[in-house]
């Protein structure tokens, strides 16, 4: 996706954020909101980190780097909020504690991604070994009736 694309998304959950914290809602019951700022906010970091990526038809590079840099600031701002007011209701040990789960359950997902893809290769790997096993026990047999066939027949 483009870097505006990803802002927008971003600034939905920022905006509902806001709103819930300016009604007296806590943190806590807009966790779902929080979790897409956050997933929003990576995207954006990661698309900033290489615009090429996302190269869009009719736009210059110079125009792609722009709306990349524009849009990782205005994430890193909206981050910046969210955290000052996470930290006011629950404490920087709370914000510290957040940053480390989100960190592990990241590599935790990344590991399980790598161990299903790896599961999925050694799958693979078996059905073509089985299946070239059937196959040449398949042509043998083949052959073994032909040549009695053609023993038959003379």
């Amino acid at each position: 996706m483009d870097p505006l694309t990803l802002l927008a998304a971003a600034k939905a959950s920022y905006e509902a954020i806001k709103a819930g914290i300016a009604v007296g809602k806590e943190l806590q019951s807009m966790a779902s909101d929080m979790g897409s700022l956050f997933d929003s906010v990576a995207a954006i970091t990661r698309t900033a980190a290489d615009p090429k990526g996302s190269l869009m038809a009719g736009k210059s590079a110079q125009q792609i780097a722009m709306e990349a840099y524009a849009a990782k600031a205005e994430a890193d701002t909206m981050m910046e909020e969210l955290k000052n007011h996470f930290i006011g209701e629950f404490g920087i040990a709370a914000w510290d504690q957040v940053l480390s789960a989100t960190t592990q359950i990241k590599k935790d997902q990344k590991a399980a991604a790598l161990q299903a893809e790896k599961e999925q290769d050694e799958f693979m790997q078996t059905v073509m070994t089985w299946g070239a096993a059937a196959l040449a026990i398949f042509v043998a047999l083949v052959c073994i009736v032909l040549i009695s066939i053609g023993l038959v027949h003379r």
